[in-house]
């Protein structure tokens, strides 16, 4: 009995310790918004702010950096706003390559409000 209760506490604290791995993971990516459609994002995290107000096919063919095509079920975002993102699932390596988003969150910078 006395084991049984001992694996019992190693297995709980195993799996506490997944849990938490999972709560801090670090994101899969940041960058800047780029274009917002119905149900996705085009984020890229070397864009020019002279770029902005662009669509992405009159940049790229220049543009170097990596870009992602997010889906996402939240249309919060605006173009020029700087993210950080983490995917669900897989990731399609075209370019630009595309995912689910499991989390977008919006990083305020300075001069921002």
């Amino acid at each position: 009995m006395r084991y049984l209760k001992i694996l019992l506490i190693v297995v709980m604290t195993i799996a506490l310790w997944g849990c938490e791995e999972k709560l801090v993971s670090e994101p899969s990516g940041q960058g800047y918004v780029f274009e917002v459609s119905e149900d996705r994002v085009l984020i890229l995290d070397n864009v020019k702010k002279s770029d902005f107000g662009k669509c992405w096919n009159d940049i790229f063919e220049d543009y170097t950096g990596n870009a992602i095509w997010l889906k996402t079920s939240s249309s919060k975002y605006k173009i020029g706003q700087k993210v950080r993102y983490w995917v669900e699932g897989g990731v399609d390596e075209s370019f630009p390559a595309q995912a689910s988003a499991k989390e977008i969150e919006i990083i305020k910078e300075q001069g921002q409000y």
